[in-house]
């Protein structure tokens, strides 16, 4: 089986992280993979490759394509021509990326396409208008929740009617494109990546000085970090054995930065890059927190929770719920809500019993969301696209 997986960069993130397990899973089960990314260098990828998944990036914004045959041409040139203004504009604008990722897919010669994340969804749809593989788009954000904008929406809603499937991690999202998808939905949550596994299969022994509550994320407003400070500042005074820990890169560092310190934090709050050994940082923590606003299916929550680390989570729309049982392997707060999230940290800081106790049921979810039955249900949608 040949595939090619379409995702604008491999850079940290959720989406990025699942389509290089994706890659590898599958190279290692002897199918042949090729992943496109849009960001300017081959080389940018915050994930291991296995060595045989080619890999080609068309940059941000190509100039040399050829022209499609015209046929196709004239498909993309009424449905341009069909297009709002605020949709003609998007498209006049990356009408050469279009090409040249149509040139790309090409190459490849796949057997089947899978796209992630909208805005590359559209692009990708939009390449492959003529051409006869199936193409199955992915999203990984609640659109409930993550307005693209007029002409992005109104292309998605246009193009998403030409997909062979779309998959999403969870039933929540499936209404948003009922109208468009025809019943062409599937719910396919995250899979826990191997390394994750690993981790697991260690000494669970923790540092001994001190106390961590770990956060991971993208430094974005939609992340909730700013709220995650204000939490942290309502309790450290009474727990001055704990640090927070923040990881991740985005253009609100510095404004989070000024915020810890505004809030008398400077000296706990240690804010800290993306890293490729975050399994490991994970296994030193002691809980971990996700304060995000919104979500699709948080990668990085499934990872804290395999790795046994007792998690926190807003009940945010639309992912947190569905890997959180709540009481059970973790804690859900009621949505945005500073002083409950305060108050539900303090009373895990402060019980190392239930701390355990969650820590030990939150790697559960490796049997629920574990690599070998999400890759499973990848493999029976793809090989039914091409039967």
């Amino acid at each position: 089986m040949k595939i090619t997986l379409v995702i604008a960069s491999l850079y940290g993130g959720g989406a990025e992280r699942v389509a290089s397990n994706m890659a590898n899973y599958w190279t290692d089960n002897g199918w042949e993979i090729s992943i496109l990314t849009m960001c300017g260098s081959n080389n940018a990828s915050a994930y291991d490759l296995n060595s045989k998944v080619v890999r080609h990036d068309l940059g941000a914004r190509p100039s040399g394509h050829s022209m499609p045959d015209q046929r196709s041409l004239a498909v993309l040139l009424e449905m341009l021509n069909n297009s709002s203004v605020a949709e003609r504009s998007i498209f006049t604008l990356d009408f050469n990326l279009i090409l040249a990722l149509r040139d790309a897919i090409i190459s490849t010669a796949p057997e089947v396409v899978i796209s992630f994340i909208d805005v590359t969804n559209v692009r990708t749809l939009l390449a492959t208008r003529g051409l006869r593989f199936p193409v199955i788009v992915t999203e990984h954000c609640d659109p409930n929740h993550n307005y693209l904008g007029e002409g992005w929406e109104g292309l998605r809603r246009r193009s998403y009617t030409r997909a062979e499937c779309l998959t999403v991690p969870n039933e929540e999202i499936v209404s948003y494109f009922s109208s468009v998808m025809d019943g062409r939905v599937r719910v396919i949550p995250y899979p826990i990546s191997n390394g994750a596994h690993a981790v697991v299969a260690e000494s669970s022994a923790r540092r001994k000085e001190g106390r961590t509550l770990l956060a991971v994320g993208r430094l974005a407003h939609e992340k909730g970090f700013d709220m995650l400070l204000e939490a942290f500042a309502l309790i450290a005074p009474r727990q001055p054995s704990w640090c927070l820990q923040i990881l991740g890169d985005g253009e609100l560092r510095s404004q989070l930065e000024q915020s810890a310190a505004a809030l008398g934090l400077a000296q706990r709050v240690r804010f800290g890059s993306f890293t490729k050994l975050l399994f490991e940082v994970m296994r030193q923590a002691d809980l971990f927190v996700l304060p995000s606003r919104c979500e699709g299916f948080p990668n990085v929550l499934l990872e804290a929770m395999a790795c046994g680390l007792a998690a926190v989570s807003f009940d945010c729309p639309s992912g947190p719920r569905h890997i959180i049982r709540d009481g059970i392997d973790g804690v859900l707060v009621p949505p945005q809500d500073v002083p409950a999230l305060a108050a539900t940290l303090e009373r895990l800081m402060e019980d190392e019993a239930e701390r355990r106790r969650l820590a030990a049921m939150a790697p559960q979810v490796l049997k629920r969301f574990g690599m070998e039955k999400i890759m499973n249900m990848w493999s029976q949608l793809v090989l039914g696209c091409n039967a």
